[in-house]
Formats: C-alpha cells, structure tokens, sequence
C-alpha cells in the first residue's frame, strides 16, 4: 500500500540527515521513479523535504521537522521486529518490509540487529510445505476482506466433502497450519487442516462476521474423540516428547534409561499413529484393551509387507 510505504519512507528520512534516492528504492524495493513521485507526494502535502546535488547528495528533511521517535523500549521494539521478521518468512509482502523500516530506523539505542537477536522464530516453509504458501495468502486475503472460501476438505478417515467456510483465523501448531472457520455445511465453528484442503477457492461474496472466539487447539474443543489416559514406558531419551505435550507432572517415574509415562490418546487408529512415531522407544503398559488394539493395527500394517 502507497501510505504505508510514505510512512516508512517518512522514518527513513528522520532517521537519515540525507539519503540517496537509489538507496531509499532498495530499502522499500521499489524504482527510483517510484521514490521521486512520493518524494513529490510528501511535498505537496507539506513536509518540509530538500535535496541536494553531489556524490554526497540526496533527500533529506528539514532539522525543525525532526521530532521525537522514542514511542517505544529498545525491548518493545526487538519483540516486534522478531515477529514480524518470523511472519515474513511467510509472506514475502512489501507492506511488511515497509513496516520493517518504520521500526528499524526508530534509531532507540540498545535495539539489537537481526544478526544478534537473542531469540528468532523459524517459521519457513519445507519444500514439501511451500505450496502452502499461496494458499495461506489466499486464505489472508479472504480473512482481511471478509469473503467466503469454498475447497474440498479430505478428513483423517479419507473421505471428500465440499465446504463454504467462514474463515477466521489461521493457527500454526505443532508444526502444521490450522484454519478456524464457521463452516455452513456443518452451521458451527470447525477447525481445517490446510495440507488437507484442495481446490480452494476465494468467492467474490462477503460475509458479516460473527462473534468469534478463537477455538481451543489442546484437543478439547475441536476433537470430539474422548482420550484415554495411556501408561506407556518410553526410553528416557524421549522424555521431552511426553513432557512437551502434556507437562512433566505426565512423567510417573524414571528408571534407568526409560521412564513410565502417563500419554493420553483417542483409542483409535489416529491415537496409534502417534505412539508409533516413537518406535520400538515405546510400550503400552496398560489399559489392556488399548495394548491388545494397538497390537491388532502393527498386525495389521505388518501385513501389508508380507
């Protein structure tokens, strides 16, 4: 958007005594013709610019217009750019590289560089997961302006249904993407997985927004399987795991080079998939019907390869 980058261009300039055109083009990745035209823009709406000729020559705004720029902490300022940072990871938009600007050059001292951030989000897609890009643009686009979605949704059980949704908001957790919307097939609040939407679409229609409240993603509000409390024994270099989904109050206790954990699963075969991303590092202990199940479904995938 031209305001925004007027904005970023407007903190360029407090920040900088003169700059060059070619250097303000390449730090808001627009053309020198681009700048020159808002250069005039800025003029006309009364901002006090010069510029001057030479090899040290520029833009530059008057001293009497410098004003003071400490809105925010040296900390504030380091959270947001990390933030943004991880959220451009995503979306390559020039508004966010405007917006970038406008923060980096606030000039607060003890503002640490992207180089030496005590803590970054990597955020960035694997190259089985960049085709999600577009559709999480789409899906940004539909949210911002309010518009309908229709795509075909495959569920964990296979199945193909169409859906017109409501979208909401988009979650990332556990390192997949989430869309929560209002679905009309269903006439209430869903969460969609976007690796399992195809064909999607973005309709022309607008919808009045509801009032939403961004659903529970702990499994409770959105999975309507009743989990069941699982002893497990799990090599002790996989603590993390159980500690990581459910706390450390879940480790009963430790022995040796293995410890006895409480893991809660659907008692199904989406439940079984999780545990056997731990291999032979896990055991069911009890109860005795979910061990005797998950047993009949390693049969069961074993035959496959017979």
């Amino acid at each position: 958007m031209k305001i925004d980058r007027l904005i970023a261009m407007i903190m360029i300039l407090l920040e900088n005594e003169v700059i060059s055109a070619g250097a303000l083009a390449k730090k808001l990745e627009v053309s020198s013709r681009t700048i020159y035209r808002d250069i005039d823009t800025l003029t006309m709406a009364g901002l006090p610019i010069f510029t001057t000729q030479g090899v040290a020559g520029g833009v530059g705004l008057m001293k009497s217009y410098k004003i003071d720029k400490k809105l925010f902490t040296p900390k504030d300022i380091q959270t947001l750019l990390t933030s943004l940072r991880s959220y451009r990871q995503l979306y390559n938009h020039k508004e966010i590289v405007h917006v970038l600007e406008k923060l980096s050059n606030i000039g607060q001292e003890g503002v640490k560089s992207e180089k030496g951030s005590s803590f970054t989000v990597d955020l960035s897609l694997n190259q089985g997961n960049r085709s999600l890009r577009s559709l999480l643009s789409s899906v940004e686009i539909a949210i911002n302006e309010e518009r309908y979605i229709k795509f075909d949704y495959i569920n964990k059980d296979g199945n193909v249904t169409s859906r017109k949704i409501e979208p909401y908001q988009v979650v990332f957790k556990e390192s997949s993407w989430y869309l929560q919307a209002f679905c009309t097939l269903k006439e209430d609040y869903r969460i969609f997985k976007l690796a399992r939407m195809g064909n999607l679409y973005v309709l022309p229609e607008t919808f009045v927004p509801r009032d939403f409240s961004p659903l529970a993603m702990d499994g409770s509000g959105w999975m309507s399987d009743e989990r069941v409390p699982v002893k497990i024994r799990i090599a002790l270099s996989l603590k993390d795991k159980v500690i990581e989904r459910y706390g450390e109050e879940n480790i009963i206790s430790v022995e040796g080079d293995s410890c006895l954990a409480i893991f809660p699963i659907v008692n199904n075969e989406y439940g079984y998939d999780i545990l056997l991303r731990f291999g032979d590092k896990c055991e069911i202990i009890e109860p005795s019907d979910v061990r005797e199940a998950f047993q009949n479904y390693v049969r069961k995938i074993l035959a496959i390869y017979k």
